[in-house]
């Protein structure tokens, strides 16, 4: 008789800690890294054709295929540039939901609607059926913003201040793909709109004019932490501002065609 060998505790120890920090992320960057995954997933072995998550406005008028505007965000390509895209939307992501946002997931929840309808908005004119790296833009972008004087590493080893660190991104995939990167700078000015709509202006006694919409509020389960009409002292306060960190890793990007 052959007996089985038994099941590798290794890897079940492995597969383990895996879920165990997959499930300690965030809600917002759990669910970016988890939907980007297997969309990308799911076109990249070719189980659904990639055209069928762009967006595409005559099906979206004609037929209602309202999912391609929010699983045009979620698609990126399966290669290197694919996993580059990935570890950049996760590494901002998650310092932004646990620094600037920490203990405010509605709040990061509606800067990140927000920038997608604006980029939706935006992307009617010139016809961008694929806004993946506009939302990574969009992160980079805020995450920029809070630490500008941040000097980061980028292609090759070159550093510089973190606030240049979107154009060179754009410049990256202006090079790459071989054209105007509309989707990357359709995130960058939704980024630029959300930040100085809901922190320059109120910071300088202005209104705070796109507040949190109490329904996302009560989506998460959370409650407006101050008067929409007031600054977002958590953004604004520059008596706490953000520690800063030595830069680290490679920062750049690379446009992305699905097919």
């Amino acid at each position: 008789m052959v007996r089985q060998a038994p099941p590798s505790r290794g890897m079940s120890s492995d597969g383990a800690q895996i879920a165990r920090w997959f499930s300690a992320l965030p809600v917002c960057t759990r669910f970016l890294i988890e939907a980007t995954g297997v969309l990308t997933l799911v076109c990249g072995l070719h189980l659904l054709p990639g055209h069928y998550m762009a967006l595409y406005w005559q099906p979206v008028m004609r037929q209602f295929q309202l999912w391609r505007i929010v699983t045009n965000f979620l698609v990126t390509g399966l290669t290197i540039g694919g996993v580059i895209h990935m570890v950049l939307l996760y590494r901002h992501s998650l310092a932004l939901e646990k620094e600037e946002y920490g203990g405010r997931t509605a709040d990061y929840a509606w800067f990140i609607m927000f920038c997608m309808i604006l980029m939706t908005c935006l992307s009617w004119f010139t016809s961008t059926p694929v806004l993946s790296d506009g939302l990574l833009l969009s992160l980079v972008t805020l995450w920029s913003l809070h630490r500008a004087d941040q000097i980061v590493n980028f292609f090759l080893g070159i550093q510089f201040p973190a606030r240049y660190l979107p154009y060179a991104m754009m410049t990256m995939d202006f090079l790459f793909i071989g054209g105007f990167p509309y989707a990357a700078f359709y995130g960058w000015m939704s980024a630029q709109a959300y930040y100085y709509l809901s922190v320059d202006l109120p910071s300088q006694g202005g209104l705070n004019y796109i507040p949190t919409p109490q329904l996302v509020y009560r989506v998460f389960g959370q409650v407006r932490r101050n008067d929409p009409r007031a600054p977002n002292a958590r953004m604004a306060s520059t008596s706490n501002p953000i520690p800063q960190r030595p830069g680290g890793g490679n920062f750049w990007g690379q446009g992305r065609r699905l097919g």
